[in-house]
């Protein structure tokens, strides 16, 4: 995405500051086909993809009939099919999709590509950002609705919605009305409540704002250190009791107690921060990322260009380091390595593998070269075209 002057005076004037709509934001590069094939890719493999759909009655548990469906051949075709279903009696609606975009990585990265832009003005989250898809038609949210906690980002893919904000820490409130390809932001601390007249395609992204929401990020890392040096024992059932009635700590608790206390002045902590850092800084936040498509069997000839921004960090006194693309992260270590992507971040033009290990000094067949394609192609962070034609 450019870096237009639109978005650096949203970020300079109203970021994180106060709910504004931005009418001429850079384009996200989804549109309402791109918003149909996630949600069809969602109502296909209902998990790990939440779906809900919700009328002014409340959330219907069983939605099946009145989710997309391959004969919808499009969003309007899927809005005009609700219009007349019986089970809505003519009720507004609203379907939203948590985390669709993890499935279709070039929608995934396209707004990914958006969010860094937007970074570079104002900061790299250091929590994941989140997102919902939502479509709906004639329905206003009866109470307000939103984490407190959380800065909002929306584009309207399609269609137009109004929505009153009331930040905290002003007390006013503001109507925001947006149409298709506007941006509209309101700050951390924030309620709110939205209006669709009509149709409305919207993709939210919730960005939080308070240093709490990094309390589950080390919590976590610090967990997954605990189980894994924790002996495998069973606790007591039932749990012992004092005469009294009263319950016993179980004595195996003291264990993980003390692993846990070690655990945060671990340098293994420090190292699985670093690692989720570098994973997140490579999806400018945007979680979940898209898995790692299959290994690739490379030749001498095939061809490799740099598709995606490789992320490098220092991980250790001994040359160590993090590699991360898109999501995946991977250590690295040596020369060879720098060389190679030293070609990589400045070729602009594709280049041979045979190239690449010339520049790496390595043997076209070198174990490490191949461990280090692998990972790169692995995570797209290289696009893989056909051979070079034998001479």
């Amino acid at each position: 995405m450019p870096h237009g002057p639109a978005l650096r005076r949203f970020a300079e004037t109203h970021w994180a500051r106060e709910p504004v709509v931005v009418t001429d934001a850079p384009p996200l590069g989804l549109n309402p086909a791109d918003a149909h094939a996630l949600l069809l890719a969602a109502a296909d493999r209902p998990a790990p993809v939440p779906l809900r759909l919700s009328t002014s009655d409340g959330e219907i548990v069983e939605p099946g009939p009145l989710l997309p469906r391959r004969t919808d051949r499009s969003l309007s075709a899927y809005v005009d099919r609700l219009a007349s279903a019986p089970l809505l009696d003519g009720d507004g609606w609203l379907l939203t999709a948590t985390d669709p975009l993890s499935r279709d990585f070039a929608a995934w990265s396209r707004v990914r590509d958006a969010l860094s832009t937007l970074w570079t003005y104002v900061g790299w989250p250091a929590v994941p950002v989140t997102a919902e898809l939502t479509v709906g038609d004639r329905h206003h949210a009866l109470a307000e609705a939103g984490d407190p906690g959380a800065a909002c980002l929306a584009w309207v893919v399609d269609g137009e919605l109004t929505v009153r904000v009331r930040p905290e820490h002003t007390g006013t409130e503001y109507e925001l009305r947006a149409r298709a390809g506007d941006l509209l932001h309101w700050p951390a601390g924030s309620r709110h409540l939205d209006h669709r007249a009509g149709p409305c395609v919207l993709l939210r992204l919730s960005v939080p704002g308070r240093a709490g929401a990094a309390v589950s990020l080390v919590t976590s890392a610090a967990a997954s250190l605990v189980r894994s040096r924790t002996p495998d024992t069973s606790l007591p059932h039932p749990l012992p009791a004092r005469t009294d009635g009263r319950l016993r700590p179980p004595s195996q608790l003291a264990v993980p107690t003390r692993l846990f206390t070690e655990a945060l002045r671990d340098p293994a902590l420090e190292r699985a921060l670093l690692e989720r850092w570098a994973a997140l800084r490579s999806t400018a936040g945007l979680t979940p990322a898209p898995a790692p498509r299959p290994a690739v069997p490379l030749t001498a000839r095939h061809r490799l260009l740099r598709a995606s921004e490789i992320i490098r960090v220092a991980a250790g006194p001994h040359g160590d380091e993090l590699w991360a693309a898109n999501g995946h992260v991977w250590p690295v270590r040596g020369r060879a390595a720098d060389r190679l992507l030293g070609l990589l971040r400045t070729a602009h033009e594709p280049r041979t593998v045979a190239d690449l290990a010339r520049a790496a000094k390595l043997p076209a067949r070198s174990p490490l070269l191949r461990s280090l394609l692998r990972e790169l192609c692995r995570s797209r962070a290289v696009a893989v075209l056909p051979p070079e034609p034998r001479p």
